[in-house]
């Protein structure tokens, strides 16, 4: 785990400012570690950590996977993201499941850090990945936070409207990150708000472009998004 960071550049102030941790490769790591804890099956099944087998007990729901706590606006930890370690299978991330405190469609990750930046410059940069977000704050762009596996929707904006006037959808630039940008387009019509939307370059991620470019340049690209229909029409005029 403490490799694939390094290797995504993200030093050791950086995880421990975000939390990042580790669920071990087994089926009950944690279910054995909860009674040292006086956390019952009950509370870890409810929290979305544990799942029912078919034919009776229990099993860890996130196995072998680095670990990224979600947190609500009041620095709550409610949820979690999981990203499986290079070499396992699984799904490269999972989520946790939805519950009575943790609906994807209306937190942002990182939001709890990064509030303070995004009221003070009134706006907010949306990500797509928990190490972009991160390695974004490393980087000084700590107004950045990420979507949940899910678009950026009317709850998201909702919750960002309290805090700045513009949000700026930094979308990957392989070609799944370009046919995103055609979600929120009918979003971006029904807005109360100043919704950009931005392509990075050659297929990059924002990790990946601020490790090349910096700050200053990833700067200039925000700068010059444009809004989610115009973004639409350059699309279908350049054939992509």
């Amino acid at each position: 785990a403490r490799d694939y960071l390094q290797q995504r550049g993200i030093s050791k102030s950086m995880v421990k400012h975000f939390g990042v941790g580790l669920s071990p490769n087994s089926w009950s790591a944690l279910l054995d570690e909860a009674p040292k804890h006086k956390i019952t099956t009950h509370v870890l099944e409810s929290a979305g950590l544990a799942g029912k087998k078919e034919h009776g007990g229990f099993y860890d729901f996130f196995r072998g996977r680095v670990m990224f706590p979600i947190r609500d606006r009041d620095k709550r930890v409610i949820a979690f993201g999981g990203r499986v370690l290079p070499g396992q299978e699984g799904a490269k991330y999972i989520n946790s499941r939805e519950t009575r405190l943790f609906q994807k469609n209306k937190q942002l990750y990182g939001f709890d850090l990064a509030s303070s930046a995004i009221r003070k410059s009134k706006q907010a940069i949306v990500m797509e990945g928990y190490t972009d977000v991160i390695f974004a704050h490393q980087s000084g762009i700590d107004n950045a936070v990420a979507v949940l596996g899910t678009a950026l929707g009317n709850a998201h904006l909702k919750l960002l409207r309290h805090y700045c006037d513009s949000v700026v959808l930094l979308l990957d630039g392989d070609e799944a990150g370009q046919k995103r940008s055609d979600e929120v387009l009918e979003l971006f019509l029904h807005a109360q708000m100043d919704v950009r939307v931005l392509s990075l370059p050659n297929g990059m991620d924002p990790a990946d472009y601020l490790k090349e470019f910096g700050k200053e340049n990833l700067q200039q690209l925000i700068a010059g998004a444009v809004d989610a229909l115009e973004f639409k029409m350059r699309r279908v005029t350049s054939g992509i």
